[in-house]
């Protein structure tokens, strides 16, 4: 055999090998069914259409419809539920943060797009919380309570996403305690949605290092306070380290397209007149 061809056989067997090592997270158990993720989501995903403020802005719903799909489109097979609806909206709020609900609902401050230095940053974040939707993180935090009416949740989720005065508010409107809480996972749901996230992106063409990045950009950027996405999503230790440990594990197919429209997306954001903040909003709103 050829030099060039032992080496050529060398290289793809330490490819299958490092392919076939990076981490494998298992589904847990959950006792609501795919379809009462859907219908919590669904509920959810309407309050909050209805209190906050969406952007309406061609090319960054362009851009992130274009990355949700992408991602979407690479969900492992096991992973995949056929009940689940995924969309992408973004909220006209200059706070950096994100979040999705269950069964596929997902919303994106402007402020986090502002924050993110690439297409790739953004997929970074959109991926995390993708990968919470198809664990069915937001299910299984319920599940460890009791079996709660799904309407009553929605004001819950809602409460946690919004946060503050009106958050408080919204949450107490609902008959049940599950506090404020609901989205605030642990660090072992952090930890799954880091892994499973960066392999997303490496099947969908992004590096998944940007995830590890782009975390790092909203924490230098988030100010004394600290960012609201952060403050929302524990470290689940050593998460850089983690992340860049299992982008090594993985192989980036191909390259996504997406960068253009994140370019254009943040040309168009910034001929516009600034974000509010969230209490920003509230005020205005308790003021009608």
């Amino acid at each position: 055999m050829k030099r060039s061809s032992t080496s050529a056989v060398i290289a793809a067997v330490l490819l299958s090998v490092s392919l076939g090592a990076q981490t494998r997270i298992t589904p847990r158990k959950n006792s609501y069914t795919p379809a009462q993720d859907v219908k919590l989501g669904r509920q959810a995903a309407a309050e909050v259409r209805e209190q906050l403020p969406l952007l309406h802005e061609s090319a960054t719903a362009a851009l992130v419809e274009r990355i949700g799909s992408r991602l979407v489109s690479q969900i492992p097979g096991e992973f995949r539920q056929p009940a689940f609806r995924y969309s992408f909206q973004v909220v006209n709020l200059r706070e950096i943060n994100a979040f999705a609900l269950p069964g596929g609902p997902m919303f994106l401050n402007r402020g986090m797009i502002e924050a993110a230095r690439s297409d790739a940053e953004v997929a970074g974040v959109m991926a995390h919380e993708l990968s919470h939707v198809i664990l069915r993180h937001g299910t299984l935090q319920a599940s460890k309570g009791q079996k709660f009416q799904l309407g009553a949740i929605a004001g819950q989720v809602l409460g946690a996403i919004v946060g503050g005065t009106k958050g408080q508010v919204i949450a107490q409107g609902s008959q049940i305690g599950l506090g404020t809480y609901f989205l605030k996972y642990g660090r072992e749901y952090e930890r799954e949605a880091d892994l499973l996230g960066a392999q997303i992106m490496a099947r969908a063409g992004y590096d998944p290092r940007q995830m590890a990045n782009m975390f790092r950009t909203i924490q230098q950027q988030g100010g004394s306070r600290g960012p609201e996405w952060l403050s929302s999503h524990p470290d689940p230790g050593n998460r850089y380290a983690a992340i860049n440990r299992e982008a090594g594990m993985v192989q980036v197919r191909g390259r996504a397209d997406t960068a253009s429209s994140f370019q254009a997306a943040r040309s168009r954001l910034a001929n516009l007149p600034p974000a509010p903040t969230s209490e920003q909003v509230a005020r205005a709103q308790a003021s009608r």
